[in-house]
């Protein structure tokens, strides 16, 4: 489990900068000013953030060992690059934007929380799976996770 302070040591600004490189970098710094991180929360399994581009993306970073991993759901990201969608979430998290781990849930999402603790596993595979057939941007983010998992860092 990645704690706060690892994480601070793999996500920096200079770490930013280097994996971006300059060019993405400032474009992610333009992002983060104009707002468009839209939610970013940190957990057991690293930090998650949706980013508002030409469409929402799930930006994603968790600990690879003693590396940062990283995935976003944009075609860059998709690809392995280290995008603007990344960087603003990155520095939106070095702000002190990410909620802690175990914050509340909002108040419409806990009967949906509730629901989903109580369900069937098949159904809820099933689900997941048909939804993601019709919806793009799940099926981006299932991927990302199924990266993660694949590195041992779910």
């Amino acid at each position: 489990m990645p704690s706060k302070a690892t994480l601070a040591r793999l996500i920096s600004e200079p770490a930013l900068r280097k994996l971006a490189g300059e060019r993405y970098f400032e474009r992610g710094l333009a992002y983060l000013r104009a707002g468009v991180v839209v939610s970013l929360r940190a957990g057991q399994t690293g930090i998650r953030a949706r980013v508002l581009g030409t469409r929402p993306y799930a930006v994603r970073f968790w600990q690879e060992g003693r590396r940062l991993g990283w995935g976003c759901t944009c075609p860059l990201g998709i690809e392995g690059e280290f995008c603007k969608h990344l960087v603003a979430a990155g520095l939106a998290w070095i702000a002190g934007g990410s909620a802690q781990p175990g914050s509340t849930l909002p108040g419409e999402l806990r009967p949906l929380r509730e629901f989903l603790e109580s369900a069937d596993r098949e159904e809820l595979v099933t689900l997941l799976i048909e939804r993601a057939v019709w919806d793009e941007d799940l099926l981006d983010e299932l991927a990302l996770e199924v990266r993660a998992a694949k590195t041992g860092r779910r």
